[in-house]
C-alpha cells in the first residue's frame, strides 16, 4: 500500500485559500452589495498565493494600487479602447504603483485593468462601476490578508535559518559518504544533484530580498544576523562544494575503488582541524598533479565550510548576549 505523503505548507496553503473563500461568499451573500463575486474571488486567490509580504504596509499598498489601477482605467478608457487602452493603462499603472511603493498592490490593479477594459460595453463605464468594483475587489484583498496573519503567519527569518540549517545538514551528510567511501566501507555515494542547493540557495535570497524591501528595522535584523555575509560565503561554497564533489568522484571512477583514508577526519566538517591544510599521503595512488589538485580545491572548500560554522557560532553567542 503507497502512502503519500502529504506536503504541510500545501495543506495550511488550501486552508487558508479555502477559508477566505468562504468568507468572501458568505460576506457577499450576507451584504447582498457585491453584484460580482468573481472580483473579490480572484482578489481571495492572487493575495492567498502571494502573501509573502504580509505586512500592514503591504496590505496598504495592495488597497491603494488597488484603486489607483481602477481610476488610471476609467481615465484611460474615455480616450482609448481594446488592447491598446489595456497596453497603456499598464504602461500608466505599473511605474505610478512602483513610483509610489504600493507595489504589493501591482497583481489586482493589473488584473482589473485587464477585465475592466475587457469586459461588454466597458465604454460605457462610470465612477459608480470603477467604485462597486474596486469595492468588491478590496472585501477579496481584505479578507486574505486577515486569514494569511491568522492562519500560519509566514515567518521569513524563520524559514532562511531552516533553509541555512537543512544546507549544513546536506554539506555534512555528503562529507561523511564521503569519508565512508575513502576509507573502503561503502560504495561512492552517488553524484550530488546540485539543483535542490541552488534553489534552497536562491528562496534564502528571496527573503533576503523581500525582508530589505520592507523597511529600517527589517534591514537592522538582517544585519544583526549576518545575512549578508552567509550567503556570501554560501556562494563561495556552493560553487567550491559542486567542484569537490565532482572532483571526487571523477578520482573514484579513474582510481576503482579510490581509497584515501587519512582524509577522513579531514573531510568530516564536524571536525575543528583549524585553518590546516588538506594533506594526502605521498604514496597514494594519486598521480603528483591529482594530489596537488584534490589538496588545493579541498583546503579552498573547507576553509570556506569552517569560515561559515565560525560565523554561525559567532550569531549564536550574540543572541545569548
Amino acid at each position: 500500500m503507497n502512502i503519500t505523503k502529504i506536503d504541510s505548507n500545501l495543506t495550511k496553503q488550501s486552508l487558508r485559500l479555502g477559508l477566505s473563500i468562504f468568507i468572501t461568499c458568505a460576506i457577499a451573500q450576507h451584504f447582498d452589495r457585491i453584484s460580482f463575486v468573481f472580483y473579490p474571488l480572484l482578489a481571495v486567490i492572487l493575495v492567498v498565493d502571494d502573501q509573502d509580504e504580509n505586512t500592514l504596509q503591504a496590505a496598504r499598498g495592495r488597497i491603494l494600487g488597488t484603486v489607483s489601477g481602477g481610476l488610471v482605467v476609467f481615465l484611460v478608457h474615455t480616450m482609448l479602447s481594446g488592447w491598446i487602452g489595456i497596453f497603456i493603462s499598464l504602461l500608466i499603472t505599473v511605474p505610478l504603483l512602483r513610483l509610489l511603493g504600493w507595489g504589493s498592490g501591482l497583481s489586482t490593479a493589473v488584473v482589473i485593468t485587464v477585465i475592466f477594459l475587457s469586459v461588454h460595453g466597458y465604454t460605457k463605464l462610470n465612477w459608480y462601476y470603477i467604485l462597486n468594483r474596486s469595492i468588491d475587489t478590496l472585501v477579496g484583498i481584505l479578507v486574505a490578508i486577515v486569514i494569511s496573519r491568522l492562519l500560519w503567519p509566514k515567518n521569513r527569518l524563520m524559514r532562511m535559518e531552516e533553509l541555512h540549517q537543512k544546507l549544513l545538514h546536506s554539506l555534512s551528510t555528503r562529507m561523511h559518504q564521503h569519508s565512508q567511501s575513502l576509507q573502503g566501507l561503502t560504495s561512492s555515494p552517488p553524484p550530488l544533484q546540485p539543483g535542490s542547493i541552488t534553489k534552497d540557495l536562491l528562496e534564502i535570497q528571496r527573503l533576503i530580498n523581500i525582508e530589505e524591501q520592507l523597511g529600517a528595522k527589517h534591514m537592522k535584523q538582517l544585519s544583526r544576523l549576518r545575512w549578508q555575509q552567509r550567503m556570501s560565503l554560501w556562494r563561495s561554497l556552493h560553487a567550491q562544494w559542486i567542484l569537490m564533489e565532482r572532483l571526487l568522484d571523477a578520482l573514484a571512477l579513474k582510481h576503482q575503488p579510490l581509497q584515501l583514508p587519512e582524509l577522513t577526519d579531514q573531510l568530516d566538517i564536524s571536525n575543528d582541524l583549524g585553518w590546516k591544510r588538506l594533506q594526502i599521503d605521498s604514496n597514494s595512488r594519486l598521480s603528483l598533479s591529482q594530489r596537488i589538485l584534490l589538496e588545493e580545491e579541498g583546503t579552498r572548500f573547507l576553509r570556506i565550510v569552517r569560515s561559515q560554522k565560525k560565523l554561525d557560532f559567532a550569531i549564536k553567542q550574540n543572541s545569548f548576549e
